[in-house]
Formats: structure tokens, C-alpha cells, sequence
């Protein structure tokens, strides 16, 4: 019983399949999917007024100092307490003393051998004034004017050679030029602030014992700021020596001036830049901080600036001729952010700035907005093929 619903239920399926396939067979027209609509896509052109223009370039950095110096000791000694301690975020002026070393030991050979001048001088003298009684006057008045806690003066110059080969003989030069030697020694000291400025780096406690060539610290111009900015090749064209800036930063308020002073002429390997060195100054400026630099560069004739898109490669645009489309060369005079200032462009030239991805030589454009009423260079135009123009059978 089983076996034969089975067998009915089998030819009722078959019988169906056949009656649907039949039926799909005999119709007249097959089933044809619908065609996908055909873009209509908008770009854009420009017509080329060539006139003078101007770029602004710019470019980012970390400020230096530009005098920074690190200090060492030239001498020995223990190193003296001072009411302005030598440490870091201290303020010194010019000429002021940084560090202050014990010289009380080579200050009394310095003393000892002015004595030995002094006397040296003194034993001469009868003798000079028989031998050359014009010039004792002149040697006696620099006795009166020799002082053994002042610099020494310069030795009264000989008249004639005789005059000096005498003055030798008493080894008077000798002991000059030798506490002249011990004098700039014991000058070493005390440190001075070559400029003003502060200390960035200490090494030191007041009552420690200094060694020769023993390094105490760093000390950093407030004075004047180096900006160490990098400019790609094309930019460095537009840019010269002695060039004003402007500088900017996020973490002040405001506008700095500042000169280019140097250009670098090596090129780094790595990036492909050369570095560009601006000076600025300003007391609320700090090392270390990040400034963007914008320079204007000199003008540049015949010019026009079109978007970054609007550029084939390096040196070519689309253009629009009796509304074809043709490649054309150009200049690239400046390159900026976002547009590209072009030479090389005749007046009333139609550029297409936003070209087609598929854009080819002698391809169609046709104008999509031709209305008098609007005065403005740029139109909208659609692209259309060749292909795309002839219709469909």
C-alpha cells in the first residue's frame, strides 16, 4: 500500500515539472533585465586670467638657542658660595659672575712676581737715567702708576734699539709678559656671563673641589631664538636669505617676526629637505618650543592658481578646446597646500579642474550650464564619450 502512494506521489511531481516547463517555453518574448541608467557626471573648468600672485610658504619647527655654551673650568680650586648660585633656571646679565673658584693661592704668585717687576723696574733706573736721561721720566712715571692689586699696564714702548736691547738685558720684557701670562690665568677664576641668559644645567654645589677641564654646566642665550625649519626643494626656490617671516605657535597668543639667516645647501638623504635656520626674539619665547613659519615669496608674473586636482602628473592639465579635451604642459612656479600656482597659460585658456577619471585626449564635453546671467569663470560641464553620444539601435 505504501509502495504504490510512492509511486503516485513520484508521477504527480513529474507531470507538474513538465506542465511548468511547457508553459515557460511557449512564451513569446523572453524576460530581459533593465539596462543600468547612464551617468550624466558634472566637472568643473576655469578660464585663465593670467595675473601677478603671490604664495605664502610654510614651514615647522622646534626653536634653539642661538648662543648656547657649555662651561667648563680652566683651573683648580674649591668652588665659592655666591649670593646667586649657579644652578638651573637662574638669570644672569652680561658680565656678570656665574661661578667664582677659590684663587687666593695663585693670586699671591701673581702679587709675588708684580713684586719682582716692581724692583726689577726700580734697580734700573739710576742707571737708565745716566744712559738715557730723555726717556727716566717716562719709565718713572710708570712706576707711580704701577699697582700690584690692578692689572698691569703696558711697559712705556723704547725709542731706539739700544734703548730696548738695555731694557732686555735687565730681563724687564721676560717678567712682564710672564705675570702678564699669570694674569689672564688667574682671570679664569671667575666666570663671567658672556651675554644675558640662564642656566640650563648645573653640575656643582658651592664648597666642591673643581678639577681642570671639569664641566659645571650649560648656560643659554634669552636673548635671540633659532627656528630650524625643514623646506622641501620646490619651496627653498622661493625663499632667501634675509627674508622676513612671521611666526606662530599654539601655546602663545600673536604673531613673531623673524629673518631667514641661513640656508642650508646639503640635502638630507632621507627626507630629500634642506634645512632653513630662521632667528627670532622675543622674551616670552622658550627652546624647545614648536612654531610654524609663513613666508611670502617674491611675486610671480603671469601667473594663475588652479586646485591640486586639476594637475596630470607634474606638469600638465586638461584643457578645453571647442569643447574637446587636450593635454597641455605647464610651469608649476609655487606648490601650495591645497592649490597649485601655474605659468605657461595664454589668457581665456579653459583648464578642467576636476577631470574625469577616464579622461582621454579628444574626448567630448558638453556644456551643461551656458547661462549669460552668471558672470563666473567657472562652468559646469558634462563629460560625455564618443561612444556615448550615438544612439543605441
Amino acid at each position: 500500500m505504501n509502495v504504490k502512494k510512492s509511486i503516485i506521489i513520484i508521477a504527480g511531481i513529474l507531470i507538474t515539472g513538465f506542465l511548468i516547463s511547457t508553459l515557460l517555453s511557449n512564451q513569446k518574448k523572453p524576460m530581459k533585465r533593465r539596462p543600468a541608467p547612464e551617468k550624466n557626471l558634472n566637472y568643473k573648468i576655469d578660464t585663465v586670467t593670467s595675473q601677478n600672485l603671490s604664495t605664502t610658504t610654510e614651514l615647522g619647527g622646534h626653536l634653539y638657542a642661538f648662543d648656547k655654551v657649555e662651561v667648563f673650568a680652566e683651573v683648580s680650586g674649591l668652588l665659592l658660595n655666591s649670593q646667586k648660585r649657579f644652578k638651573e633656571g637662574a638669570h644672569f646679565s652680561k658680565g656678570e659672575p656665574l661661578v667664582r673658584i677659590d684663587d687666593s693661592v695663585y693670586k699671591n704668585n701673581v702679587l709675588a712676581q708684580k713684586s719682582g717687576l716692581l724692583n726689577a723696574i726700580t734697580l734700573m733706573l739710576p742707571d737708565f737715567s745716566i744712559d738715557f736721561p730723555e726717556r727716566a721720566d717716562i719709565w718713572r712715571d710708570y712706576l707711580k702708576k704701577f699697582s700690584l692689586n690692578q692689572e698691569l699696564p703696558p711697559l712705556p714702548e723704547a725709542a731706539t734699539d739700544k734703548e730696548r736691547y738695555y731694557i732686555a738685558s735687565k730681563n724687564i720684557y721676560m717678567q712682564y709678559f710672564q705675570i702678564k701670562s699669570m694674569e689672564a690665568t688667574l682671570a679664569k677664576y671667575t666666570i663671567t656671563a658672556p651675554y644675558d641668559g640662564v642656566v640650563t644645567e648645573s653640575m656643582i654645589n658651592p664648597g666642591t673641589l673643581v678639577r681642570m677641564g671639569q664641566k659645571l654646566g650649560s648656560f643659554t642665550s634669552t636673548e635671540t631664538y633659532e627656528l630650524e625649519a625643514f623646506a622641501s626643494l620646490d619651496e627653498v626656490k622661493h625663499l632667501n636669505v634675509g627674508q622676513k617671516v612671521y611666526l606662530t605657535t599654539d601655546e602663545l597668543d600673536g604673531q613673531f617676526r623673524g629673518r631667514i639667516e641661513r640656508i642650508n645647501q646639503v640635502i638630507e638623504k632621507e627626507s630629500q629637505t634642506v634645512t632653513v635656520y630662521i632667528t627670532t626674539s622675543d622674551p616670552s619665547l622658550k627652546e624647545g618650543m614648536y612654531m610654524t613659519a609663513q613666508i611670502k615669496s617674491n611675486t610671480i608674473e603671469d601667473a594663475f592658481r588652479v586646485p591640486r586636482t586639476a594637475m596630470v602628473g607634474k606638469d600638465q592639465v586638461w584643457v578645453v578646446q571647442d569643447s574637446v579635451l587636450k593635454l597641455q604642459k605647464i610651469t608649476v612656479a609655487a606648490d601650495e597646500e591645497d592649490h597649485i600656482i601655474l605659468q605657461g597659460l595664454q589668457t581665456d585658456t579653459r583648464i578642467l579642474t576636476v577631470p574625469p577619471v577616464k579622461a582621454y585626449e579628444g574626448m567630448k564635453l558638453t556644456i551643461a550650464d551656458r547661462s549669460t546671467k552668471q558672470r563666473s569663470k567657472t562652468k559646469t560641464v558634462s563629460a560625455v564619450s564618443s561612444k556615448q553620444m550615438k544612439p543605441k539601435n
